[in-house]
């Protein structure tokens, strides 16, 4: 059953896929659109400040559609759906290869589950910390650890320095 990819209206791909089914559904079609996925609507990342959050489409302006068989008619039912502006291929529709299918089921799946988080920190930097036992205190970036969406910061306790480690999000930059 191959995955084909669906050009639609950039930020309509939600409305798209549900009218696909509705398209397939009035043709008499409904057992060959197998299965409809639209990438993740948004993918929240932190910016250096808990009241700033950036967000993007995931893949905006594409749908992937598994088709159970190449039935007569089916790609002009997928192509008279408002919204959709084509199917890749060159002149004629073609589908993706099994691998490429899974790879990008897998990211799609992945960045699903783990949004990235976008840091703009620096070892050096000096930092506020605005949440948390330490909140108002400002210190020092002494190491980032992207992984984990954490920042060690040298902050003076006493007179000493003291690591203290705290998420990105609870850190902003002066």
């Amino acid at each position: 059953m191959p995955w084909y990819v669906v050009y639609v209206w950039s930020g309509k791909e939600k409305a798209v896929g549900e009218a696909l089914r509705e398209a397939f559904s009035r043709a008499g079609m409904a057992e060959v659109l197998e299965e409809v996925v639209v990438p993740p609507e948004k993918i929240i990342e932190v910016v250096f400040s808990p009241e700033k959050h950036v967000s993007r489409r995931f893949y905006s302006g594409y749908i992937l559609v598994r088709l159970a068989e190449e039935a007569e008619g089916i790609f002009e039912v997928l192509r008279n759906v408002e919204g959709v502006v084509g199917i890749m291929g060159d002149g004629k529709p073609r589908p993706l290869s099994e691998e490429e299918a899974r790879k990008l089921l897998e990211q799609i799946t992945v960045e699903e589950i783990k949004p990235k988080p976008r840091y703009q920190f620096m070892p050096g930097d000096r930092v506020r910390i605005t949440e948390g036992p330490f909140a108002n205190f400002i210190g020092v970036v002494d190491e980032v650890k992207p992984d984990k969406g954490k920042v060690r910061v040298l902050v003076s306790i006493f007179g000493r320095e003291t690591p203290v480690e705290i998420e990105f999000a609870q850190v902003q930059k002066i």
